[in-house]
């Protein structure tokens, strides 16, 4: 079984999972007489550092443009990919963890204003040049990383999570989601759209790299 591999499919469950049940509250107003933060206020400051609006355009580009990419983003669309989500979703850890993330939202403040997505259908290239601006999913890769403060999310992250409040046990509860993902890896669906991934060109060892520093999990020392 190789570890490393099947993460790669099942770490975009979790984020999707977890970005799910963040828009799914009601927003209510924030209290102003508090001066601790809630835990709505605090993934508000993380969502604000990521520039979502470029990172959009940048798949957009990519996904109209792009063949490999295509590729990629049909076979994460897969009825194997599929059946894995919702495999992943009904595991007694992450029924818990949404569970508990439902109730926090409610109390803190609700919706994400960060977490509203746009209705908006993309057909054509915004720009002439957008189809001769496209590398691969490598390509993809290179330029998201130029986007993504991820030196910066860690730094507010450790910061957080040092103040030992809301914020502290969702870093705790999300990181004991790592034994989730070395359960859910053995599940024949994830091996399957995962060696596929694989195939079309996905760089593994490099992604499962990026997910566990972004989640604070422990490395692999070696695929099985």
């Amino acid at each position: 079984m190789r570890y490393l591999t099947v993460l790669t499919f099942l770490t975009v469950c979790v984020m999707g999972l977890l970005a799910a049940q963040l828009a799914h509250n009601n927003a209510v107003e924030f209290s102003t007489t508090s001066t601790i933060s809630t835990l709505t206020q605090d993934l508000e400051e993380l969502f604000h550092m990521v520039p979502f609006k470029s990172i959009k355009r940048l798949v957009t580009r990519y996904l109209l443009n792009d063949q490999q990419f295509q590729n990629i983003i049909r076979i994460i669309n897969s009825n194997d990919a599929h059946v894995a989500y919702m495999r992943f979703r009904t595991q007694p850890e992450v029924i818990g963890f949404r569970n508990w993330v439902r109730v926090q939202l409610m109390m803190s403040g609700g919706e994400l204003s960060s977490m509203e997505e746009s209705g908006e259908l993309v057909i054509f290239n915004r720009s002439p040049y957008w189809s001769s601006t496209v590398y691969g999913w490598q390509g993809f890769v290179n330029e998201f990383l130029m986007y993504y403060p991820q030196d910066l999310l860690s730094t507010h992250i450790n910061m957080k999570v040092a103040e030992n409040g809301d914020f502290s046990q969702l870093w705790t509860r999300l990181q004991s989601l790592q034994v989730v993902y070395e359960r859910v890896i053995a599940y024949p669906e994830a091996q399957r759209v995962i060696a596929a991934l694989e195939d079309a060109g996905v760089n593994i060892e490099q992604f499962d790299h990026f997910i566990r520093n972004l989640f604070g999990w422990s490395t692999v020392a070696s695929a099985h």
